[in-house]
């Protein structure tokens, strides 16, 4: 059980009441992260494939431990080296040359190559749409009971999503005594041990930090994007015992899913909208195709029962 501040909505109204009330409560300046299952973690793609190797005192581990302390050795992608490859191999394809490893690293993230970064948003329907994009199987607990278990603190659970909301400035003033969500690419020099954390000393790199990011693609700034960037520690942001105070989590049970889905969509959130690019206008054409074919199809199997 997480100290997390949780939430649930069951509808579009009541998630909009929901996040309207906690933007103001956090100023203005709330994060929100959508997932499309609410067992997920807030930890970036790069570090979810870690193997633990060894425990604090150097003992070999059989893979089954719960590690508690710091200090043990892990081994997963190294994605410094996957930096260090794309600068190397992208360069022909690129109108702009990035100026610094941070525009770098945004730029592998808009591309799909796993980084420390993860993705957050300051509007809360983009976070809802990234929520309901790639919905899994129905479950057949009931929304009500699912609702009440989160609420009690069961809120790694796989019948429901949820949308994840921080305040940058209450994460970051937590964990480094910053006030604000940092810039870090208008100051590369500064903040550049955090592009490679395991081999920085002369900057707290170990946990995460809140940041803004240039707008340098269309996605970015269609999808009101800002990010964590995480250190050299592999925890998720949301196991920190000290940040669950300030992270709220809104469960919204997957019977909610469909009818939430068609109302974002009536409002324009659609995949050419968050995806402002020929990958996404595609998606939208097949999506309208294939939900065109299946009234139709729908309609055609009435008329066969009723004889007409």
């Amino acid at each position: 059980m997480t100290t997390l501040i949780h939430h649930t909505a069951k509808d579009l109204p009541d998630y909009i009441n929901l996040v309207a009330r906690l933007n103001r409560e956090e100023d203005g300046d709330a994060w929100f992260r959508g997932h499309s299952s609410a067992s997920h973690r807030l930890i970036p793609s790069v570090l979810r494939e870690v193997t633990p190797l060894t425990d604090s005192r150097g003992n070999p581990l059989r893979g089954d431990e719960i590690l508690r302390a710091d200090g043990f050795s892990v081994t997963g992608p190294n994605p410094e080296r996957m930096l260090d490859e794309f600068k190397r191999r992208a360069v022909p394809f690129l109108s702009r040359q990035p100026k610094n490893e941070f525009e770098w690293l945004f730029l592998m993230q808009h591309h799909g190559v796993p980084t420390r970064l993860l993705d957050w948003t300051t509007n809360a329907l983009v976070a809802l749409y990234f929520a309901l994009e790639y919905l899994g199987a129905e479950s057949t607990t009931c929304a009500e009971d699912a609702a009440s278990e989160f609420l009690k603190g069961d809120d790694l659970r796989g019948d429901g999503m949820a949308i994840f909301c921080i305040n940058p400035k209450k994460i970051n003033n937590e964990l480094h005594g910053i006030q604000y969500p940092v810039d870090v690419a208008a100051d590369a020099e500064t903040w550049a041990p955090f592009v490679r954390p395991t081999n920085a000393s002369e900057l707290n790199t170990y946990a995460p930090l809140c940041i803004l990011a240039p707008h340098i693609s269309p996605r970015i700034r269609a999808q009101s994007g800002t990010f964590t960037l995480h250190g050299s520690n592999i925890w998720s942001l949301d196991y920190y015992s000290v940040l669950q105070p300030l992270i709220h989590k809104i469960f919204i049970p997957y019977s909610s899913a469909i009818a939430i889905k068609d109302d974002i969509s009536s409002l324009g959130f659609t995949p050419s909208f968050i995806y402002p690019d020929l990958d996404g206008l595609s998606q939208e054409i097949r999506n309208q195709e294939f939900r065109r074919h299946a009234m139709d199809r729908k309609q055609y199997l009435a008329k066969l029962q009723r004889g007409v």
